[in-house]
């Protein structure tokens, strides 16, 4: 019968051959699926940005934490203003947006061992609308921002709209901290004492050619000062919502 033809086959190839030779056999498949077990392990250590990784990390309690910082210990980055951020990021197409975005969070979560893209933003920026965060947002615990930026042209005339929006993400377990900022407030960026740290970045096309740069940034601070209410005390995230949705205004 064909049936017993292959098993007698495959009973006399196993014959012939020698014992070790399967227990090399066993070996090597051992050896291969250790390599893999490693490089998968390295792969999610390393990468805790991708949604899925972090939901391990999270179940082996190994997620990274943000840590806090003061003006002395902050991560030493550039400052952008806002045509220096437009220059910058008009040129790259949506895909190349996303791999910035995905090595900006990597930096942020890995408390800035590899900074490539991370910079600090400055310039004049007026606020435009504020929220509290909810379990919905990266960020669930504090308030964003939301600052339209302008520039002043030259020496002799008033500051105008600038294409670039601005949203900087304040972690704080305050309650009522949202409130700290009112509609037309003006921000003067710096550094200092904002440290606020780019997280994200967007591109929102006009109808008349004019592109809007849509920065997210995340204060680093310790502590903020705004003008109508606290001060406050900022807390890094103990952990983050990897599937929340950036940009946090709607557009």
């Amino acid at each position: 019968m064909p049936g017993e033809f292959q098993s007698s086959f495959i009973q006399r190839l196993a014959d012939r051959r020698p014992p070790w030779f399967w227990w090399f056999v066993a070996l090597t498949l051992a050896s291969c699926f250790s390599i893999l077990t490693w490089s998968l392990c390295i792969s999610i250590f390393n990468n805790p940005e991708i949604p899925r990784n972090y939901e391990i990390l999270k179940k082996l309690e190994r997620v990274p934490t943000p840590r806090s910082y003061t003006s002395q210990t902050a991560p030493k980055h550039p400052a952008y203003s806002p045509p220096s951020l437009r220059k910058s990021y008009l040129v790259y197409t949506p895909t190349e947006l996303a791999t910035i975005n995905r090595s900006l969070l990597h930096s942020y979560l890995t408390n800035f061992r590899e900074k490539t893209f991370s910079s600090y933003l400055e310039g004049t920026y007026r606020v435009t609308q504020t929220r509290k965060l909810t379990k919905d947002d990266l960020i669930t615990d504090g308030f964003a921002v939301q600052l339209r930026a302008y520039n002043k042209p030259d020496e002799y005339n008033d500051p105008t709209p600038y294409p670039v929006i601005a949203e900087i993400i304040f972690p704080t377990p305050y309650f009522d901290s949202h409130q700290g900022y009112h509609k037309g407030d003006t921000l003067n960026l710096g550094i200092t004492p904002h440290f606020a740290s780019l997280l994200h970045v967007a591109n929102l096309t006009q109808a008349n050619d004019d592109t809007i740069i849509i920065v997210t940034a995340v204060s680093l601070a310790s502590k903020l000062r705004p003008p109508h209410a606290g001060p406050f005390d900022l807390i890094p995230p103990k952990e983050l919502n990897l599937n929340a949705k950036v940009p946090f205004f709607k557009y």
